[in-house]
């Protein structure tokens, strides 16, 4: 039986003409947006200045100057994957997960609260790392038990940004760059 550690990796996520990161990076300015309060539909107080640079968005490769890619821990438990980043200085260590609204960015591990996604593929049928048997796939992601990642656009903001959709969900492509990959924290793992 295969263990979680032999399920895990380590891996680049793209889209073929956007490049995918938090918005932050790919702005190079803080990405912020107006929130106005609606409440019954009645607008509720005066619009505040929120910070979004911590979520995850996609922006066309030729509107960016040096478009790395995001490299991101695939933690495998079960048929599901916990999503670390590790290559951003601020966000190492903290996981892909969904705010209250859905919108996927950086957060702090917070156990059985960090989003777990499936990775899907063309499809949609759940797979694991035995499914991918060459380094480049094409995937779409799943936040399990709900629904696909797309593209949305937010009230107030100029962005596209990653988040749950009704849609089908974006296709990405995944590059493997480590196969059997441990925690940072405990590299002698079975």
């Amino acid at each position: 039986m295969r263990t979680n550690r032999q399920d895990s990796f380590i891996a680049t996520l793209a889209m073929d003409t956007q490049h995918v990161n938090f918005l932050g990076l790919l702005h190079e300015t803080p990405a912020t947006r107006l929130d106005t309060q609606f409440s019954g539909g009645f607008f509720t107080g005066a619009p505040k200045q929120k910070n979004d640079s911590h979520l995850l968005g996609h922006r066309s490769r030729q509107d960016i100057l040096n478009p790395a890619p995001m490299t991101i821990y695939f933690r495998c438990t079960d048929d599901y994957y916990h999503l670390y980043v590790r290559s951003h200085p601020v966000y190492a260590g903290y996981c892909l997960s969904k705010d209250p609204s859905g919108f996927l960015g950086a957060f702090l591990p917070a156990g059985r609260d960090t989003t777990s996604f499936n990775l899907l593929n063309l499809d949609n049928r759940v797979i694991t790392l035995p499914d991918l048997t060459r380094d480049t796939h094409l995937i779409r992601l799943q936040a399990r038990s709900a629904r696909h990642v797309g593209s949305l656009r937010r009230r107030g903001a100029p962005y596209r940004y990653l988040g749950e959709t009704d849609k089908e969900g974006i296709v990405f492509k995944l590059r493997i760059i480590e196969r059997n990959a441990s925690f940072l924290s405990d590299p002698d793992e079975v």
